[in-house]
């Protein structure tokens, strides 16, 4: 899947399609066949592996978040969730290099806020719109200029 395109964000395994990956904003099936119940319950199963608390949070709210790697080759934030009496799995690629701020191109006033000493910064926004990666390149820009105690937290919901 990863050596397919660099531009690969996400890969979609839902009973009833055949594996499904977004390039660019757009999905593009990814294997011969239709996924039955069976195939995304076994892959849910071998993600989740030895994880409790992930295996009673998808048994007690339909869906649980995990992460998972292959080492030296990627890290993905995972959510499985119940879809139809069937898991469904979506795997987002983790890059394994920091954004740079100005290759975001971030409007310059945020920069602003990596010179706040004190206070809270909240960054909202829909799925795939770049919160993790703006986060992550503010964050970096903070630790190369200042000396700062960082605390980032987030909702899971």
């Amino acid at each position: 899947m990863l050596r397919t395109s660099a531009k690969i964000s996400d890969l979609f395994l839902s009973p009833g399609k055949p594996p499904l990956v977004e390039i660019s904003g757009k999905l593009h099936p990814a294997g011969p066949r239709n996924l039955v119940p069976d195939d995304t319950r076994r892959l849910a199963a071998e993600l989740i592996g030895d994880n409790q608390h992930a295996l009673a949070t998808l048994r007690e709210n339909g869906s649980c978040d995990i992460s998972y790697s292959l080492p030296n080759t990627a890290r993905f934030r995972v959510n499985i969730f119940m879809q139809r009496g069937s898991c469904a799995i979506v795997m987002r690629v983790i890059p394994g290099n920091i954004p740079d701020f100005n290759t975001l191109s971030l409007p310059a006033e945020l920069k602003e806020v990596c010179h706040l000493r004190n206070g809270i910064v909240l960054v909202t926004g829909p799925t795939g719109s770049g919160k993790s990666s703006t986060l992550a390149a503010i964050i970096d820009l903070i630790n190369t200029q200042q000396h700062y105690h960082i605390l980032t937290i987030e909702d899971p919901v």
